[in-house]
């Protein structure tokens, strides 16, 4: 580091040069000393070297200890020295890093790297991500980069993650379920419902290829939200349903299994799996069906990037989902897949908001950044399928006369 020589001001210098001397004639451990030859007497003398914090004013005489002067501002000397100049402070820390103690007169500035980032040789790399199947057995530091460990048995992680361990499987049997799928090191266990085997999944995290992407599902439930059917309790809807009823035993099961803005949505999947070849409800499971498979079809683009998802996810609004669960996609996904499972992903962040204004957000923001052409016109055919989609109605109609009608439980409680 750069040096430079101090001139106090000489007011200061007797006051210093008294302190000094002072303190340190009285501590118990004596200062270190150093060589000097005296310049009028050429004697070879053993003088006090200075303490941190502080350099050297005047060198000893025969007859005069050594002086120490403060370092000034922005300027410091970590050690015993014998140096005339104390040493500058940093002043600026390098790309990712942020300052971790401000400089004073015995430290420098110490920086450290951001967070998600530790130090390597003299930069800060981001920390490694556990691949699915392993879970972080201790989280990375600015200095230290994160380790992963193998899930053991009973354990998974489905995810892509540089912060999650692994976590427990869930118990089938414990919420009254059957074992569909036993757990893997990287999926959880997957639960039947033993009375009509229909499958009961609410996970949280959406980070591998799902099976089950339901944009049309998630747009109508957005729908029948608008209408307050989310203010309608759980039983009343079970005993509105048209056609064969889901049993009450599914419903407690929805409850304990998924979170509130989960259990309508399951419920009407299940209702309609229960229903799916009634007549008279041909017209509402189809349309739902029909919407589903337009909608993979448009989303089916090949050869779509890393970046490319992470410019889509980026133009949506709301919550963005994060980049680890983007490359969780890419990892379990098929590349005609990419685009359903990114939707879907950034629905699951943002289930208050409504799929079709997101879309045409989205289409604003990527014609302005110049985006491939097959992707705008995918993205546009998605929110008119979705957008002109007669399911919606069909819906309202089953459920309208039953929210209207809410003053029935709404002045008794439900079981009278």
């Amino acid at each position: 580091m750069s040096a430079h020589i101090m001139r106090p001001q000489p007011a200061m210098k007797l006051y210093v040069l008294f302190t000094i001397s002072f303190s340190w004639a009285f501590h118990e451990v004596p200062p270190p000393k150093y060589q000097h030859h005296d310049p009028l007497t050429s004697e070879l003398l053993l003088c006090d070297q200075c303490p941190p914090g502080t350099a050297v004013l005047t060198h000893c005489t025969a007859d005069t200890p050594t002086a120490c002067s403060p370092c000034p501002d922005r300027s410091f000397s970590e050690h015993w020295h014998w140096g005339d100049s104390c040493q500058y402070c940093t002043t600026v820390c390098k790309e990712r890093q942020l300052v971790r103690q401000e400089c004073n007169s015995t430290h420098d500035q110490l920086c450290e790297c951001v967070p998600g980032y530790h130090l390597v040789v003299e930069f800060c790399i981001k920390h490694t991500p556990c691949q699915p199947g392993y879970g972080v057995a201790a989280l990375g530091t600015p200095e230290v980069d994160t380790v992963c460990e193998a899930c053991p048995q009973g354990l998974f992680s489905s995810r892509v993650s540089a912060s999650e361990p692994c976590v427990s499987h869930r118990n089938c049997s414990e919420l009254g379920l059957k074992t569909l799928r036993l757990g893997t090191t990287t999926q959880d266990t997957l639960c039947e419902n033993e009375a009509k085997g229909s499958v009961l999944e609410c996970s949280h995290h959406h980070t591998q290829c799902h099976t089950d992407v339901s944009l049309c599902e998630e747009a109508i439930f957005q729908s029948l939200a608008s209408l307050r059917l989310s203010s309608v309790p759980l039983e009343r809807l079970l005993e509105s349903l048209p056609g064969k009823r889901v049993d009450r035993k599914s419903l407690e099961r929805l409850k304990k299994v998924c979170s509130p803005q989960q259990q309508i949505l399951l419920l009407l999947r299940l209702w309609r799996e229960q229903n799916k070849d009634q007549v008279k409800l041909y017209g509402v499971i189809q349309g739902v069906n029909n919407c589903e498979r337009k909608v993979s079809r448009c989303a089916g683009l090949k050869n779509l990037t890393m970046g490319d998802l992470l410019t889509v996810m980026d133009s949506l609004p709301g919550v963005r989902a994060d980049e680890e669960d983007v490359r969780a996609v890419v990892s379990s996904c098929r590349s005609q897949q990419y685009l359903l499972q990114l939707l879907h992903l950034w629905k699951n962040q943002n289930k208050d908001l409504d799929i079709n204004k997101g879309l045409a957000h989205s289409l604003s923001r990527l014609r302005q950044q110049g985006a491939p052409r097959p992707l705008l016109r995918s993205i546009k055919k998605i929110n008119r399928i979705i957008s002109t989609s007669s399911i919606h109605k069909m819906y309202e109609k089953m459920f309208l006369n039953m929210i209207e009608d809410g003053t029935c439980f709404k002045t008794k409680p439900y079981n009278q």
